[in-house]
């Protein structure tokens, strides 16, 4: 399609809103549909392209090839935010908050070895062992409801022990 031969304006004017659905199919946003609609006929206008028997063929051609290409394109280059691309960076704890953990377990282990034996126990079974309260209070020949008293007093006197530290 010669660009002399073919009065480009009618042929925008007719082939504009076909192009733009056939484009908006692929990339799916009206902002970046108008342009490429646009792209399709500065290339048409500024190109040189051979002599074609069917224009709106042909406009179809460029504009599907345009869409793809732009597709390919977003595909390749993802837009990240500066949070989300610092969190890929390093996975690992910073040396601070290890440092923080480490203090913050080394508290935990001295108030549980602190408890009185029973608690500790309860609290042990409930926590590390994943116990129910039920079993808990079977094994330790308690009821059910002492059992939850005593897993709670235990995890009150961590959170205590964490919390004056500045642990938590």
């Amino acid at each position: 399609m010669a660009a002399k031969s073919v009065d480009l304006a009618n042929l925008y004017s007719s082939e504009r809103s076909r192009l733009g659905r056939l484009i908006d199919r692929i990339v799916r946003n009206p902002a970046t549909t108008e342009d490429l609609v646009h792209d399709v006929f500065v290339r048409v206008m500024t190109g040189s392209s051979p002599e074609v028997r069917d224009e709106r063929a042909y406009l179809s051609r460029v504009a599907r090839n345009l869409a793809i290409d732009h597709t390919r394109k977003a595909v390749r280059t993802v837009d990240v935010s500066e949070e989300t691309f610092f969190a890929f960076v390093d996975p690992a704890p910073s040396p601070e908050t290890i440092a923080a953990d480490r203090q913050a377990l080394a508290i935990t282990v001295g108030a549980i070895a602190s408890l009185p034996e029973r608690t500790r126990r309860a609290l042990e079974l409930h926590r590390l062992g994943d116990h129910t309260l039920e079993s808990i209070g079977k094994q330790l020949g308690i009821s059910t409801s002492l059992a939850s008293r005593l897993v709670i007093e235990g995890y009150r006197i961590v959170q205590k022990r964490l919390d004056e530290a500045g642990a938590v």
